[in-house]
């Protein structure tokens, strides 16, 4: 772990304004700089920078917060990481306790021997007289030299020619065995995992080997063999080039899931360098985690026979699992994208790609050719419907879904819902009120997202917000811990640092954090304090209102049950809240002819 008092000397020593613009082109504007923003596409700058505040958002993919953030979204960076890149561009020493453990400096150790195994393979490939089948391979399969060099390929002939290579090079076996090159066979005997096989270096998302997949020449079984499990490799969240596909996936704001090796490289080479693919397996939940870190516009490529059909259906339930709806594309029955994009070329495979459909939209589909539309088969697929729901975490996603299954399928919403299941996390149950505050909400609760924009941008809203004493009351539960945090943040500090502030949010209420902050950038110092308190003075009412609501219903529930002790109590609380209402317009009237 690294220490906080370090994270904030890096924290406070770095620009922002200099850490963006190692990534894109910034323009002055104001207290502000502004560019296109690296997260989306975009031809008007919406990206915007605040030096002074140490904070960063974009107002168009609304992706907002410091630093840190910045980096480990744009360079799919930890936290640590990100700290770490930042410390070094700045000259700051530090001991990251995490890394100088001894198994974090092993990971390294090994991760490095994958890269030297890597250049082994390549070599073997494109010099040595043993890789001439696997080039004739590569060659037939209409791979070129710069494929080849680009994805690292490499051959594995076998025959000890690593263990010796290895050995050479410094290694100890018994590291070759942990990252899966090696398996042991008995007392100081060793074995290549991988012989006869073309080799394709699983590389992570920070450029590091990872693992490798290899595919068999001959006849021998698996035809594809992929590394074990090790500290370094995890199939079920690697995906195959994704690093070399990072910058396309940008530029073209989507990304393509395919099944093989093969295909990836073909529509690289084709120019569609935004394709990734499993490795070997079914998609994972894990595996679209990953991609909606680059682009939530993922389109998943099946084979257009009935088994990729199922395969596609199932894949939906995947995706809402990883937190995206995703959209899914199918290639003419026996077809795969190597074959496809070679014989038909790239706009042939652009057009199938541009005509992809939501997932959720086949999937419903998809059930109701399963299972009929017969009262037994709705009922089926309105249980499957409400299953799969009860896993996608947005209220406004499952309301999203809900309409579409009932138009689609022709059965009523209400059957569809239910009341999605909460994940836990390392902490526990998650903050679902803390999570939903979204960008739609800020409309909504006018008051909440004023007031906060205020607390962030003078101190002296903050102390006339301190003293507030029935403010969690007032103020609606979505923004309750959000302004709770930044009162404590003031209270243990004397200030608000939003740089800091952003790190211990989750990352939408961090979005939601920096636009405020930027959007109060406007407002005059000796208009804060009447708006603060317009602010104060609409929660106020607000709550009175819902009380006065709450209690005509229930004098006319009184009344309906006859219960006249009952509705004589409830019409003394309704006049007293009607006082109160006319004492708070009167207050408010007194205060604003005060400020005039």
């Amino acid at each position: 772990m690294i220490g906080e008092d370090k994270i904030i000397e890096i924290r406070e020593r770095a620009s922002i304004v200099e850490v963006v613009s190692d990534h894109l082109t910034l323009k002055k504007l104001g207290h502000n700089h502004t560019g296109l923003c690296p997260f989306h596409s975009e031809k008007t700058p919406s990206f915007t920078v605040n030096e002074e505040k140490g904070i960063f958002h974009c107002f168009g993919c609304h992706v907002g917060g410091n630093v840190f953030s910045f980096l480990m979204q744009s360079e799919n960076l930890t936290f640590p990481e990100a700290v770490e890149n930042v410390a070094k561009r700045y000259g700051i020493q530090f001991e990251n306790r995490e890394r100088s453990s001894v198994g974090n400096k092993q990971r390294e150790s090994l991760s490095r021997l994958n890269e030297r195994a890597a250049a082994y393979f390549h070599k073997v490939l494109s010099l040595h007289p043993d890789g001439k089948k696997a080039r004739d391979y590569l060659s037939a399969r209409g791979v070129d030299e710069r494929a080849i060099r680009r994805f690292c390929l490499g051959y594995a002939a076998g025959a000890g020619g690593l263990i010796s290579f290895l050995q050479k090079d410094g290694w100890t076996l018994k590291d070759a065995v942990a990252v899966g090159l090696l398996s042991e066979r008995g007392q100081e005997r060793y074995g290549e995992k991988f012989f006869g096989r073309v080799m394709f270096p699983i590389i992570d998302a920070g450029g590091k080997v990872a693992g490798f997949g290899g595919r068999t020449l001959g006849d021998g079984l698996p035809k594809y063999l992929n590394s074990a499990e090790t500290p370094l490799f995890h199939k079920g969240s690697q995906l195959y080039g994704l690093f070399q596909a990072k910058e396309a996936i940008r530029s073209a704001n989507r990304v393509v899931v395919v099944e093989g090796y093969l295909d990836v490289l073909a529509m690289h080479q084709l120019g569609l360098g935004y394709a990734v693919a499993t490795l070997g397996t079914a998609l994972t939940p894990d595996h679209v985690r990953i991609l909606r870190r680059y682009n939530k516009n993922v389109i998943a490529l099946f084979d257009g026979d009935d088994a990729g059909r199922k395969a596609a259906a199932r894949s939906f339930e995947i995706f809402v699992e990883g937190g995206l709806l995703g959209q899914t594309a199918f290639l003419p029955q026996g077809e795969d994208p190597d074959t496809f994009v070679r014989t038909h070329g790239k706009e042939a495979l652009e057009a199938i790609l541009d005509h992809a459909v939501p997932m959720a939209d086949f999937y419903f589909t998809w059930l109701q050719g399963q299972y009929g539309s017969k009262l037994e088969g709705k009922s089926q697929v309105a249980q499957e419907v409400n299953r799969v729901l009860a896993k996608v975490r947005s209220p406004f996603e499952v309301d999203l879904l809900s309409r579409r299954a009932s138009e689609a399928l022709g059965i009523r919403e209400e059957l569809l819902r239910r009341a999605p299941v909460r994940s836990k996390g390392n902490g526990g149950e998650r903050q679902e009120g803390q999570e939903q505050i979204l960008g739609e909400r800020m409309a909504v609760d006018r008051a909440e997202s004023s007031l906060v924009t205020l607390m962030l941008n003078f101190p002296d809203a903050l102390g006339r917000v301190e003293q507030e004493s029935e403010l969690d009351g007032l103020v609606n539960p979505r923004w309750r811990g959000l302004i709770q945090k930044i009162l404590t943040e003031w209270r243990e500090r004397g200030e608000v640092s939003l740089a800091r502030l952003t790190e211990e949010l989750q990352p939408r209420q961090a979005s939601v954090l920096t636009a405020l902050a930027l959007q109060g950038e406007n407002i005059q110092e000796n208009e804060s304090g009447q708006m603060t308190e317009d602010c104060l003075f609409h929660l106020r009412l607000r709550h009175l209102k819902t009380l006065e609501a709450d209690l005509c219903k229930a004098i006319r529930l009184a009344e309906e049950k006859m219960d006249e002790k009952a509705r004589k109590d409830r019409i003394l609380e309704w006049q007293e809240v009607i006082q109160k209402e006319r004492s708070l317009e009167q207050q408010r009237l007194a205060l604003k002819t005060g400020w005039r």
